[in-house]
């Protein structure tokens, strides 16, 4: 069992990306809210129950090689999941679309994808990748065929440059498993889990 063997057979999928945030309160009721400055994609994956230890058994011990302290990675395309990653936009060959990017959340599309159809060549929760080893970025704002520029959810971390953006079901999270939950035998050859895998994204 891979990180991926665990994301493809999941019950359930929850996915948190939001910022950080610490919060105080005065003595009059006001709230401030300070960001941390850490926003990272955060995957909490729940298994069902009822999987046949015979059939799991080998797969279990290769994910607990791993551990919380190995990094894995994993991507959102098994047939069924799809309709999670799907790319929204109008672009015809998403696999060659090239964007730079010098600083902040903004890339500018420079090159490829060929044609488009409808009004957008992106749109708002589309997911990309700048190359094959770089980090996930979702889209923050629908961009229409007339513009080159993209938003995305977060600062970009990666260095100034030109890159090869992966889109959709193609991008891929690096992450470590830092919520590892025990199995629990709860009938013959049929285990359980005592809880969610949470993964969190390796920076």
């Amino acid at each position: 069992m891979s990180f991926q063997t665990i994301i493809d057979n999941a019950e359930s999928i929850s996915i948190n990306k939001k910022k950080k945030v610490s919060t105080t309160q005065a003595r009059d009721g006001t709230i401030r809210v300070t960001s941390t400055g850490s926003q990272v994609w955060e995957f909490r994956v729940r298994l069902p129950d009822g999987l046949r230890w015979s059939n799991y058994r080998n797969l279990i011990e290769k994910v607990e090689t791993l551990d919380r302290v190995t990094e894995g990675s994993f991507q959102i395309n098994k047939s069924g999941h799809e309709w999670m990653t799907k790319y929204q936009g109008g672009f015809s060959n998403t696999a060659n679309i090239v964007v730079s990017f010098s600083s902040g959340n903004t890339l500018t599309i420079s090159s490829g994808g060929g044609g488009t159809s409808g009004a957008f060549k992106f749109k708002a929760g589309d997911f990309i990748q700048l190359g094959a080893g770089g980090k996930v970025y979702s889209v923050a704002a629908d961009v229409s065929v007339g513009s080159s520029t993209i938003t995305t959810h977060r600062p970009i971390r990666e260095s100034a440059g030109s890159y090869t953006l992966l889109v959709g079901p193609a991008v891929t999270w690096q992450v470590y498993c830092v919520e590892f939950p025990n199995y629990q035998f709860i009938a013959q050859d049929v285990i359980g889990w005592s809880g969610d895998f949470v993964f969190s994204e390796a920076i």
